[in-house]
């Protein structure tokens, strides 16, 4: 078992931290007071060749596998969660969809600006009334002469304002279908940017459709088989979130473990008192843990295994790390830690939509203990006897 990266990798995670820690860290708490969509960082991550990292070379990407794309997506996060969900949701569930499930010509008409970063995507499939219940969405696409009018309202659709591709879930007579929708067609207007906790220089919006006119060439897979891609899609954009979920942890930890040896009390550091020790032992444990799930799952994909289950398993116990962690370091810091002085506070906040984007915490237990009744019918596996009395 070789837990070691591959010097491919390294260079990814390297050029990802020298770019996180010169371009975004600096200005991150300026982008979370001011709700501000940092264009320009996206500009230098396109330089980089980070906008499409595991898109293959043929459609404009950097042909790297999916870890190399998780590595990057932890040290985006690391210095600011917003910045690090916009690009997963431009990967993950912007791009990937159509390289997955497009057509030839839809590969070639819509992959290459999106992984060059000339255009950035969405994933439009949550609404009002639909939300861990995908299957309940409204969005109605009606059938007309050469393709769909399409009718409804998407909520909290990450990178809704900025994004000029969009995949969208709309139910059709065959059922739930997924098409790619050019942001500039007709019909298509803004609703209200929502104003969050936390991942603020993330833009969240609410897209609404009035009789939008998407021709058939541009429905992704048939009718009827958008649900399948929609939670395809989900299954690997939730290991995204999940290295979102270690890059908070991971600046959380360094900057408690930092502050605990240059703060004094009683006449020492407090990272020498044990109640303080303690906590800074504890909270790299859980982060090395939850790391080691996390490529572990990114591994699984790669491998082109199913990866449902070990992608929520990721996300779950990542997420919860990631409020664990900081949470600890907001009490390591004490009165300090609640200050606006300090990233902590920042970090505290952008943890907790971990647990709820990408499907909640719950939702993640639903699918994992569902594998687990799965795979002990598969090996016939059932109940054991009541031998109560016998």
């Amino acid at each position: 078992m070789d837990f070691d990266l591959s010097v491919a990798q390294r260079d990814v995670r390297e050029r990802a931290a020298e770019l996180a820690d010169g371009e975004v860290a600096p200005h991150a708490a300026q982008w979370d007071r001011e709700d501000h969509f940092p264009d320009e960082v996206f500009e230098k991550l396109a330089e980089a060749g980070f906008m499409g990292l595991c898109v293959p070379e043929e459609y404009g990407g950097g042909g790297m596998d999916f870890l190399s794309y998780v590595l990057l997506i932890e040290e985006i996060s690391r210095a600011d969660a917003g910045v690090g969900v916009t690009l997963a949701v431009h990967t993950s569930a912007g791009t990937l969809p159509i390289l997955t499930h497009g057509t030839g010509e839809q590969k070639a008409r819509w992959v290459p600006e999106l992984a060059r970063g000339q255009k950035i995507g969405c994933f439009a499939l949550t609404e009002p009334e639909a939300g861990s219940d995908a299957a309940a969405i409204q969005a109605w696409a009606e059938r007309v002469p050469g393709g769909y009018r399409i009718s409804g309202h998407k909520q909290w659709v990450t990178n809704g304002r900025v994004a000029s591709t969009m995949v969208l879930f709309a139910r059709a007579p065959e059922g739930v279908t997924a098409f790619v929708v050019d942001m500039d067609a007709g019909g298509i207007s803004l609703g209200e940017h929502a104003r969050k906790m936390g991942v603020i220089s993330a833009t969240t919006d609410d897209v609404l459709f009035d009789d939008l006119f998407v021709p058939e060439e541009d429905r992704l897979g048939e009718e009827g088989d958008g649900l399948r891609i929609a939670l395809g899609t989900l299954a690997g954009g939730r290991i995204g979130i999940a290295a979102q979920a270690l890059g908070i942890a991971e600046a959380a930890f360094r900057y408690a473990a930092r502050y605990a040896t240059q703060r004094t009390t009683f006449g020492k550091p407090i990272a020498e008192h044990q109640a303080v020790a303690f906590k800074l032992a504890d909270m790299q444990t859980k982060l090395e843990a939850a790391r080691l799930l996390v490529h572990k799952a990114a591994w699984i994909k790669d491998q082109g295994l199913r990866h449902v289950e070990i992608g929520a398993q990721a996300k779950l116990h990542a997420s919860t790390v990631a409020n664990e962690v900081a949470y600890e370091a907001l009490q390591v810091l004490g009165g300090q830690g609640y200050m606006k002085d300090h990233p902590v506070e920042r970090y505290y906040r952008d943890a907790r939509v971990t647990e709820i984007y990408e499907g909640t915490s719950e939702i993640q237990r639903l699918v994992v203990s569902e594998g687990i009744v799965r795979d002990l019918a598969a090996q016939g596996v059932g109940p054991e006897p009541d031998t109560v009395g016998a």
